[in-house]
């Protein structure tokens, strides 16, 4: 008996591993995982990953983002296939130029919200992230673009 609780403990485990791995890498199937990969670790960027985080009030499962400074890089051809699997869209678009905005993914296969968030600051410069929870359009919206009270 002693011996079966052993091998439930095991594949409790393995289960466990599993899972866990699945839900850290949900970025993955987007074509922005490739710049996440690409970048990542380059001289003149900068990457966070949280896991099961709050940010501003918000449960967070993931949270990633590149911040690139200085550096031509290109995440305008990940931006763009991405986009065409996108359920909702919100971009801002100054002199012909996609500025920011937000791609809203199709969900994980366990109804978890997927967001792809963008900004550049200058034609060298900008931040790529990618958000995973149980937050709404509308929450996304006041997460990023709604400024904090003192």
């Amino acid at each position: 008996m002693k011996h079966l609780s052993i091998n439930k403990r095991f594949y409790l485990f393995l289960l466990c591993l599993a899972f866990s791995s699945i839900t850290a890498f949900s970025q993955k199937g987007l074509n922005i995982d490739n710049a996440f990969q690409k970048y990542g670790h380059s001289k003149g960027c900068k990457m966070v990953e949280l896991h099961n985080t709050l940010l501003n009030g918000y449960k967070l499962k993931l949270y990633k983002s590149l911040e690139f400074k200085d550096k031509q890089i290109n995440i305008e051809t990940y931006l763009k296939a991405d986009r065409k699997n996108a359920v909702k869209i919100r971009e801002v678009v100054q002199d012909g130029q996609t500025t920011s905005g937000y791609y809203m993914m199709q969900q994980t296969s366990n109804g978890i919200n997927r967001y792809i968030l963008f900004n550049y600051k200058s034609s060298r410069k900008g931040t790529l992230i990618y958000i995973e929870g149980a937050l709404s359009p509308d929450d996304i919206i006041q997460l990023c673009y709604t400024k904090k009270k003192h």
